[in-house]
């Protein structure tokens, strides 16, 4: 019967479970009047520290053949923070027949669980916040809800880490050496927990199905969401061995993995092998999108953790195999492609390290060997830090705007140490290192929200340009950087020390440009053999010697020992070098180019003029200095300074520059405009706003200076000035020889229009213009002016002034191109105090024709050259106008003679060959109603002359012949024979006297008679007079002469030597001439007691020698004593006079 009832039960418990079964497999099965108490048990599975709540209870199938209890729209709350977690279910799986031996076998899942967490410096907690939007800003913040045991307040401030009355390890604070330490053991210890939970038959698996969870990370402002997060941990029966897989969606990528606990002789293994993990989920600071560097991507992760025994065991030791191959390095807003093999990192927790195996890396186009130490420590002020003493070897590095490198740095070691929390990195010591090349690095740097700083020194010995290229950070001054590779091709650095000293904000990292600190970066660099690339608006040159590099913030300066221009082949040399730009940023760039410029004169010209510089583009020369290069030869040297800009593009804007030089031994090769020079030396200095020139050259003998100047934007000022001589004049192709002696200062100053203003100080000159007949002294001030007109047919002369003692020329001149005169006008025509009159000249065929008007001359100075009675060597035309005609027209109102003289109403024409008198044509008046003319009437072998005076002696003394003789009237003909070449003449005069004759008493001697006649009277005169005369060109010769009185009467004859200015003539005195001409009357006898004609029974034969200033009077007094003709006996005779 006991059989049958527990048959009967057991068919009702399976018909019961049967049923139960079929309800389920429709749905869960309400339980909610047993809730209240399901709800103590649920806590005390899940943690006493956390409120359960659901909407529902119930029953369902958590298996084909187990039944478990499901628990929808689940809340639970931790009681101390308030956080919440919240599931769409909970599932607690058990198994009917564990249950019947009292092993449960508890499956636990949690599906759609959602999750929010905190980090920050106390470590990751679970929290509940949420996100409010701000109103009118559109800005999302983010509220955290706490219960009563908030987390301690810590601030982080630029003194280090606040955390109140207590230190940072009293409220939790640790290095993450002990975060890791404690988040490892802590899995342990929930890992082996449900493991003993295992064994025991209570709980063998956990699951959470398409949950989610929100981290907020307080420190460095970021936010990640993990989506569709499965996890399932199972737990073996036998060995404690646990095994959980999970995933997780991460900004659309999925992480994966399986984590294994194990038990072994030594204590527990945890391994675990995490596929396509985001580094920065565990390592926070790896992907600041504040900071400056950033590690992008997903890689691969396997650690295996050694554990001590027991469900406490402390961490004893830590492997990692970490796979970044495919992730990016970001350096601001540019990635690096990552590649690497995996590689291993031994942790050894005791001593926070973890010990990085040699690696091979690739950075980009970079790539080499890493490996080193990394200790994670804590700092009571300044929060977790980083120990790193990391190596490198072999590393290529090959920045994007580079060439591959040929060699590798064999060696980098750095020590160092970093503060993520403050962003700060810090470099004890950094040290690059090849084959002669050695780079030190220290500072520090800082990537904080605020921007990024630098601190940063380094020095170096022996690294070449393209060493320093690829060491230079391309963030830390790029616009340095830019300029030091776009313009240093090579070249060896034997000394380098660099500072950048960039407060934190002040690196513009956002492309936004930002002005450079003061004292923010200095940089100085020594090096040989520098090669430059051709700068923006500099020629190409080529460095030779030491060179010098400079920056101090965005001032670039560079100075070299020697340079040459090698755009213009190998001549052009600069010393002492230097290149400053103001401000390499700027996109218009201004720079300064300076040095010691050197190099022939062809040479020169060509940099000069070269389409890089025009430096003479704004300068009106009035010749093309380019086309001179192959004109001239000679040497240049001088400093130059120069300001050039250029635009945004490269070209040349504008130059400033000031340029201070000499030129030695500069030569023409050829005649320039028709002058060659030689030895010049010049100094000069120049700028945008003008140039002067100072300098000498000389052209044949003459030595020539030279001033050039040109002032803001007017035409050049040049001006030629000389000392010169006949002998100088001479090499100028001018011959001065019969005008002047001395010497002459003479000036010539180019003018705007294309004139030349000349002007001559003629002191030092003597000056003899026979033609004219005016002359000046050595040492008499004097000076010449005038202004000259060049062009292709004509030379102008105008404002001609010539001045010295009493003369005063002044007008204007026009030459052919050949120089021959085109015309002459002279508005003053001055020779002596008081003159005023006009000259003007002509050229006419075989000579010139002058034109002579006024109101007053005075032609003593021109009379001289037709009556040169004193023998003066000057009188007399010149040696190249000796055969020329000159036609002379003058109508003067008054002209001044000799001896006080003055002639009115002059109207005379005149031509002259040389000293030939070919033509006169004269009316004139000397007051008091006297007078004289002149016609000129033609012959057929030449002309004769006719002229007549009543008064000879006013014409005598006016033309400068002879003072004494007073009255007369007088008539001259005078026939010029072509054949011989000679004027012959006849002169006759009536009704003169001669007055105060000093030699008149000499002639007279003793003779009583006429000591009587003359006795008291002071003139002597005579009724009349006749001459003949053969003018030759070097003298006039009296072929006979006589003069008639009753007192007094004589012949003469002789030669006046013009040329020589000697008197040579003979005559007889004849005293009582009327009672001694008597016998001379009386037939047959008159000839011999009476002598010559005009001569009588007695007379006294004289002679006239000497100059005709002073001449010789020579008396024979025993020729009175012969009658007549015997008196010739004893007479004088003159060297071509006959004997009679």
């Amino acid at each position: 019967m006991a059989l049958k009832v527990v048959a009967f039960l057991c068919i009702g418990l399976l018909v019961l479970f049967a049923l139960l079964y079929v309800r389920l497999l429709f749905g869960p099965m309400s339980l909610g009047f047993l809730s209240d108490r399901a709800k103590s048990e649920v806590a005390g599975i899940v943690d006493d520290s956390f409120d359960v709540d659901w909407r529902d209870f119930g029953l369902s199938l958590t298996g084909p053949v187990s039944v478990g209890f499901h628990l929808s729209t689940v809340t639970l709350t931790e009681r101390a923070s308030n956080a919440v977690i919240e599931a769409d279910a909970l599932e607690i799986g058990l198994s009917p027949l564990g249950l019947l031996v009292g092993r449960p076998e508890a499956r636990v899942v949690l599906i759609a669980p959602r999750f929010q967490m905190v980090q920050d410096l106390l470590g990751p907690r679970l929290s509940r916040f949420e996100f409010l939007e701000t109103d009118g800003t559109g800005e999302t913040v983010v509220r955290v809800i706490e219960g009563s045991q908030r987390a301690p307040d810590v601030e982080i401030g630029d003194e280090g880490i606040s955390v109140g009355d207590r230190g940072a390890e009293d409220i939790g604070m640790r290095s993450d050496n002990d975060w890791l330490v404690a988040n490892v053991e802590s899995l342990n210890e929930a890992l082996a927990q449900l493991a003993e939970q295992a064994m025991a038959g209570q709980v063998r698996r956990f699951e959470i199905r398409d949950g989610s969870i929100g981290m907020l990370d307080t420190v460095y402002g970021l936010y990640r969401s993990f989506d569709h997060v499965d996890l399932d941990v199972r737990s073996g029966r036998i060995g404690g061995r646990v095994a959980a897989d999970f995933a997780a969606e991460i900004a659309g990528e999925t992480m994966e993995g399986e984590i294994v606990r194990e038990i072994g002789a030594q204590g527990a293994t945890i391994t675990a092998d995490i596929r396509r993990i985001d580094f920065s989920t565990i390592i926070p600071f790896l992907d600041d999108a504040n900071s400056l560097a950033a590690l992008r991507g997903t890689g691969n992760l396997d650690l295996s953790v050694a554990l001590a025994a027991g469900p406490q065991g402390g961490v004893q030791s830590g492997q990692f195999v970490i796979d970044i191959d495919g992730t990016n390095l970001r350096l601001n807003n540019d990635l690096f492609a990552l590649s690497a093999e995996p590689f291993s990192v031994d942790w050894f927790p005791d001593q926070s390290r973890f010990s990085v195996a040699d690696v091979a890396v690739g950075v980009g186009q970079s790539r080499g060997i890493v490996g080193g130490d990394i200790v994670m420590g804590f700092d009571e002020q300044f929060g977790p830090t980083l120990g790193m003493s990391l190596r490198g070897r072999n590393w290529w590095l090959h920045p994007d705007d580079l060439d591959a490198p040929s060699k590798p740095f064999e060696e980098i070691h750095y020590e160092g140490w970093s503060a993520p929390l403050y962003g700060a990195v810090g470099i004890d010591r950094m040290v690059v290192a090849k084959d002669g090349v050695s780079v030190v690095m220290q500072g520090r740097l800082d990537m904080v929200r605020e921007g990024v700083g630098l601190d940063v020194s380094l020095s170096g010995r022996g690294a070449s340009a393209d060493d320093i290229k690829r060491l230079w950070p391309y963030l830390f001054a790029p616009e340095g950087r830019e300029w030091f590779t776009q313009y240093v091709a090579d070249g060896t650095v034997s000394g380098a020390d660099m500072r950048f000293r960039f407060p934190v904000g002040s690196i513009a990292l956002d492309g936004q440009p930002r002005p450079m600190p003061e004292g923010a970066m200095q940089i100085d660099l020594v090096g040989n053999g520098v090669q430059l690339r051709p700068l923006d608006g500099v020629p190409e040159f080529q460095v030779d010697g030491e060179a010098r590099l400079t920056m101090r913030d965005n001032q670039l300066t560079m100075a070299f020992e020697r340079a040459n221009l090698t755009e213009f082949g190998d001549d052009v040399s600069i010393a002492n070098a230097a290149y400053i730009n103001q401000d390499v940023s700027a996109s218009q760039q201004v720079f300064e180019v300076s040095g010691d410029v050197s190099g022939p004169v062809p040479a020169i010209l060509e940099v000069v003029t070269s389409d890089k510089l025009n430096l003479l583009d704004d300068f009106d020369l009035g010749i093309d200095p380019g086309a001179l290069a192959q004109d001239l030869t000679g040497d240049v040297a001088s400093t130059v300074i120069a300001t050039i800009e250029t635009d945004d593009t490269g070209q040349l804007v504008g130059t400033d520059y000031a340029l201070n030089g000499s030129i030695t031994d500069m030569a023409s090769v050829q005649a320039i405009q028709g002058v060659n020079f030689s030895d010049a030396d010049l100094t000069f200095t120049a700028s945008q706003a003008g140039f002067r020139v100072l300098g000498a050259a000389s052209v044949g003998e003459a030595r020539i200076d030279l001033e050039a100047e040109q002032a803001g934007g007017g035409a050049p000022q040049l001006a030629f000035a000389s000392t010169l001589g006949v002998a100088d004049a001479a090499e100028l192709g001018i011959d001065l020889s019969q005008y002047m002696g001395g010497t002459v200062r003479v000036v010539a100053r180019p003018l705007e229009d294309g004139q030349i203003e000349v002007r001559a100080d003629l002191t030092d000159a003597s000056l003899a213009i026979s033609d004219i007949g005016i002359s000046k002294d050595r040492g008499v001030a004097g000076g010449l002016e005038a202004t000259v007109s060049l062009d292709d047919e004509e030379i102008a002369v105008s404002g001609i002034s010539l001045n010295f003692d009493t003369v005063r020329l002044e007008g204007e001149m026009a030459l052919s191109s050949g120089g021959e005169l085109v015309s002459a006008d002279f508005d003053t025509f001055q020779i002596s105090s008081g003159d005023s009159a006009q000259v003007s000249m002509t050229p006419v065929e075989g000579g010139y024709s002058v034109a002579i008007n006024g109101e007053q001359l005075d032609l003593k100075p021109v009379l001289k050259r037709f009556f040169n009675l004193e023998g003066d060597e000057g009188a007399g035309a010149s040696d190249d106008l000796q055969d020329q005609v000159f036609n002379v027209s003058v109508n003067l109102d008054r002209a001044l003679g000799y001896f006080g003289t003055v002639a009115f109403n002059v109207d005379l024409d005149l031509s002259v060959r040389g000293e030939q008198l070919r033509r006169v044509n004269l009316a004139t008046q000397f007051g008091g109603g006297r007078s004289a003319s002149a016609t000129t009437n033609p012959l057929p072998n030449g002309r004769i002359i006719s002229y007549a005076t009543n008064d000879l002696g006013e014409t005598l003394r006016f033309v400068g012949i002879y003072p004494r003789l007073v009255s007369g009237e007088g008539s001259m003909v005078m026939r010029y024979d072509e054949n011989s070449e000679t004027d012959t003449g006849e002169f006759v005069v009536r009704n003169f006297a001669i007055v105060d004759e000093e030699n008149i008493d000499a002639i007279v001697g003793s003779h009583d008679e006429s000591q009587e006649v003359l006795a008291g009277a002071s003139a002597m005169e005579f009724d009349y007079g006749r001459a003949e005369f053969v003018r030759f060109s070097d003298r006039i010769e009296l072929v006979e002469a006589a003069i008639y009185g009753d007192t007094v009467g004589g012949t003469i004859r002789g030669n006046i030597m013009t040329d020589a200015g000697r008197y040579d003539l003979a005559g007889t005195y004849v005293p009582l001439f009327g009672l001694n001409n008597f016998f001379q009357q009386i037939p047959v006898l008159g000839p011999i007691f009476g002598g010559r004609e005009g001569e009588g029974l007695i007379g006294v034969t004289f002679a006239v020698r000497g100059p005709l200033d002073q001449p010789d009077l020579l008396i024979n007094p025993v020729s009175i004593l012969a009658p007549g003709v015997f008196r010739t006996l004893f007479e004088y005779r003159s060297a071509n006079q006959p004997q009679n």
